[in-house]
């Protein structure tokens, strides 16, 4: 009787239990349909919310993975390396994610993220303030062990392949020949390769397809009517092809033949050419034998064309004495600049005033309209020796011409005056020798003869000078670079 209530008991127990279980799945039931019953938009909008939540959670965690594979990429080189400014208060593990941190702002750097890179940059910093130079002298053992494994490569390749090894005077008295072989064997015979991508569709012809003929055209408009060398061996440093082309043997033979004319001679010489000028030694120079015209136009005797030849006279010169005081003589200085500038068509200018080279040689820039201060003149070379004629600007004047001879000036009322002045001529007869300096070839000229031919009333007199150093100093020449801006024509 004892056992029934306990089981009676029981019973109510699992009773209540099983109650339970039906409370609970009735509200799960109820939250279900009140879930089915919200609206699409806000089932829609908890989805894209779990979405996004997902999205910033990988995002977060990316960085420090890429940290620490960047962390034990660096351990791993220092490993290999050993730093000689390791800290000794810094653990290794720390020198090893400063070091990390330092290489990937390096590398953001290197791509132009910069901003991307101060972080990582700060952080390093933080860590070991000396980061800056410990990474520099990792890099450079590093450096230092990659060329000494590069020079043994390449010193084993060369005795493999048996290439002799050229001195450095065999490669630049070579240097012609061995561009040839380099452009023929490299390039297939091109003079100028393209760096263009040949899969690049364009309408532009890059300079590497044009022909030669066009391109040396190109190089006499470089060297121009002025005979402007200098840039020709500005474009014979671009590259090999330009090279080639610039030392091409026409273009300085018409340039030897710009600055010589008829006398210019030729590059070979029979014996029997050589036994003509021991017989006229007065008429013909010797010229002596070169290998080339561009060996010729080095090293022949010439004048410079991208300046002026300047010289400065100084004198003393006395006064009148004063009416007051009769042992009071003044005693004057006098300074003056002679100037040259040679044309290479054989026209000459020569000035004479008392300006600063500074604003002398502007005067002589522009040309077409000559100040009446300025000479206009011709030169010839003959050998080592230059003879100039220069004549004097004679004022021009409206008149008649005279069936007897003569000129007659028209005056307001018709009546017509004899000009004397139209017949007048002043000449000036010069010449100079070409000599060196230290510095420079043919950038002085020492006076040789000076005279003065005038006309007057139809009769020639001549006045010749005494050449004195003191006079007459040498001029020297004097590099201007706004005399070479322009090309009018191209050399022919």
């Amino acid at each position: 009787m004892s056992s029934s209530p306990c089981g009676g008991g029981g019973a109510g127990i699992n009773d209540s239990g099983g109650g339970g279980a039906h409370g609970e799945d009735d509200n799960l039931g109820s939250s279900l349909e009140a879930f089915q019953s919200m609206p699409n938009d806000f089932n829609s909008a908890l989805d894209d919310f779990r979405t996004n939540w997902q999205k910033e959670l990988q995002q977060k965690q990316a960085p420090e993975d890429e940290l620490q594979h960047v962390a034990v990429a660096a351990s791993k080189e220092a490993e290999d390396v050993e730093s000689p400014l390791t800290a000794t208060h810094i653990g290794g593990d720390q020198e090893a994610l400063a070091k990390s941190y330092f290489h990937k702002a390096v590398e953001l750097e290197k791509r132009g993220k910069v901003y991307d890179a101060i972080p990582f940059y700060r952080k390093a910093v933080q860590i070991d303030p000396n980061i800056e130079f410990t990474y520099y002298e990792h890099q450079k053992s590093t450096n230092t062990l990659q060329s000494k494994e590069l020079r043994t490569n390449t010193a084993s390749t060369q005795k493999a392949n048996e290439i002799p090894d050229f001195s450095e005077e065999d490669v630049i008295d070579d240097l012609y020949e061995k561009f040839q072989n380099d452009l023929a064997r490299n390039f297939q015979g091109k003079l100028i390769m393209s760096s263009r991508d040949p899969g690049t569709i364009t309408t532009e012809m890059h300079i590497s397809e044009l022909p030669p003929e066009l391109l040396l055209y190109i190089m006499r408009w470089v060297v121009s009517n002025q005979l402007d060398l200098r840039s020709l061996e500005h474009c014979a440093a671009v590259c090999k092809g330009m090279y080639l082309m610039a030392r091409d043997e026409e273009i300085w033979r018409l340039a030897c033949v710009k600055v010589w004319g008829h006398n210019v001679g030729s590059l070979t010489h029979s014996d029997h050419d050589e036994e003509k000028p021991s017989q006229l030694d007065d008429q013909c120079p010797i010229i002596p034998k070169y290998s080339s015209w561009r060996q010729m136009f080095i090293e022949r005797e010439r004048v410079l064309f991208n300046g002026c030849y300047i010289s400065k006279t100084t004198y003393i010169r006395m006064g009148e004495n004063s009416f007051q005081d009769q042992y009071y003589r003044p005693v004057q200085l006098v300074e003056y600049y002679r100037y040259l500038r040679f044309l290479p068509d054989g026209t000459v200018f020569m000035m004479t005033n008392a300006d600063e080279p500074q604003q002398g040689v502007t005067r002589l820039k522009n040309l077409q309209q000559l100040r009446p201060d300025i000479i206009k003149g011709h030169y010839r070379l003959f050998g080592s020796t230059i003879t100039v004629v220069l004549a004097k600007q004679q004022q021009q004047s409206k008149f008649i011409r005279n069936p007897a001879g003569g000129t007659y000036n028209r005056h307001r009322r018709g009546s017509s005056v004899y000009d004397e002045a139209s017949c007048n001529s002043t000449k000036y007869c010069i010449e100079f020798r070409i000599l060196h300096t230290s510095k420079r070839k043919f950038a002085q000229l020492a006076w040789l003869h000076y005279s003065i031919v005038q006309v007057r009333n139809k009769i020639e007199t001549t006045s010749e000078f005494d050449i004195t150093p003191s006079k007459y100093p040498p001029l020297r020449f004097s590099p201007v670079r706004s005399y070479h801006l322009d090309s009018d024509a191209p050399l022919i």
